[in-house]
């Protein structure tokens, strides 16, 4: 479930945040929160709305989507994996559907508190934006590579 709190020095712990200013962070951590996934627990479906950026920080996330009805196995996220950036655009909708590979963990944040962040103007916020950026690219690097390998899907089977 959500709810949970997390502190300055966890956000801190995240790539995205690690050296901001206390104050930005203990702002975020005011508004960020935990959400406990169980093994195969959807976090969002394709083109479901997101609501906010995630950080896996524990188990793993399998990213899947519809196409022209076959299921395509995208990425396999891991702990420090970020999800959701591609919803920081005008419409907010789930390219993917994001579900537990066994039990995860991850720490959530709205759109607005990381979206004011990354407009704020000054080092902190161009730091945090050339970050976003760097994971974007990494993340669509990797998608890359996983769509590319021979063999992604695993073993299909008849039934």
């Amino acid at each position: 479930m959500s709810g949970e709190s997390v502190t300055a020095a966890e956000l801190a712990a995240l790539e995205l945040f690690a050296g901001l200013p206390e104050t930005e962070l203990h702002d975020l951590a005011a508004v960020a929160s935990r959400r406990r996934l169980a093994d195969g627990e959807a976090l969002v479906l394709q083109g479901e709305r997101w609501e906010a950026v995630y950080w896996l920080t524990a188990g793993r996330i399998a990213l899947r989507m519809e196409h022209e009805g076959r299921r395509v196995l995208v990425m396999t996220l891991a702990p420090g994996d970020l999800l959701g950036w591609t919803a920081l655009r005008e419409e907010p909708l789930a390219l993917v559907t994001a579900r537990a590979v066994g039990p995860a963990e991850l720490v959530s944040l709205p759109f607005d508190p990381l979206l004011d962040l990354l407009t704020g103007g000054g080092p902190a916020a161009r730091l945090a934006f050339r970050r976003l950026i760097g994971a974007a690219a990494r993340h669509l690097q990797d998608t890359r590579v996983q769509l590319l390998r021979p063999g992604s899907e695993g073993v299909i089977s008849a039934g």
